[in-house]
């Protein structure tokens, strides 16, 4: 008996270093074997939910960092230009930048929330405009532009700041990996809305098209930003899929929202 507490003892002490998958100890007593079971659940759960405190860090730190950036370069405008006008103008969207960024607070404490919320209805225009305000001095600084073109009028089953975000990272990728005129395309394709983003750069890799969406890539136009994207549309009932790899398009699907 000494034996087994002696092996018992080390199980654990594996279990808290990390060891999460061992081997059931199978000593043949009942009470030593349910403690054994026990400390594997534990040490098991404790893994996922670290796990998940991770991806909820990363995915904070993506969500947040966008809207800062927007906000930052606003800023840099307010302060190197004398013009009022240009001043109050910038102000005004620093001002929604920075009610945006509350939103995206507010969204990501909302989901460690039991439940699920039914999401509103959303006016895509709405949405669209604000988006191709706040990132074309970005663009125009790069001598490129965002061209939103489409069927009007659309509204989408979504949460504002979860649409505003997926948007938020497919303009942003745009920007840092792609060429030319961003083209933002929406259309109702029966029950749903399909919104397409596209550009004339050199797109994605074949070999990384059919992972474009996993949290471990880390290359060119993916990672953390597409998984987490992917992850938001599937939260409100949509889905993220790229349409074509080159030149690139990806496409966002909602529920067509009749309210």
């Amino acid at each position: 008996m000494t034996g087994l507490l002696g092996l018992l003892r080390e199980r654990a002490e594996r279990l808290a270093a990390g060891d999460t998958r061992p081997v059931p100890l199978g000593s043949g007593v009942p009470e030593l074997d349910r403690l054994d079971a026990a400390l594997v659940r534990g040490a098991q759960q404790g893994a996922r939910r670290l796990a998940s405190e991770r991806d909820f860090a990363a995915d904070a730190s993506h969500q947040l960092r966008t809207p800062l950036t927007a906000l930052l370069m606003r800023l840099e405008e307010i302060s190197m230009t004398d013009d009022l006008d240009v001043v109050a103008e910038e102000s005004s969207i620093a001002i929604a930048q920075v009610e945006r960024l509350s939103k995206v607070v507010d969204d990501l404490m909302s989901r460690t929330r039991s439940g699920v919320e039914a999401n509103p209805s959303v006016s895509l225009d709405s949405v669209l405009a604000g988006l191709q305000r706040e990132w074309q001095p970005a663009f125009a600084q790069a001598r490129r532009s965002i061209h939103v073109s489409g069927e009007r009028g659309l509204s989408v089953r979504a949460t504002p700041v979860a649409l505003g975000q997926i948007l938020t990272t497919l303009l942003e990728n745009s920007l840092a990996y792609g060429a030319g005129t961003v083209e933002v395309n929406a259309r109702r394709a029966g029950p749903s809305v399909v919104i397409e983003v596209s550009d004339s750069g050199e797109g994605v890799a074949a070999g990384i098209a059919p992972h474009i969406f996993e949290r471990s890539v880390s290359s060119s136009g993916s990672g953390l930003g597409l998984s987490l994207a992917r992850d938001l549309a599937e939260a409100v009932g949509g889905r993220l899929e790229l349409a074509r790899a080159v030149p690139p398009v990806f496409a966002l699907f909602l529920s067509v929202s009749t309210d």
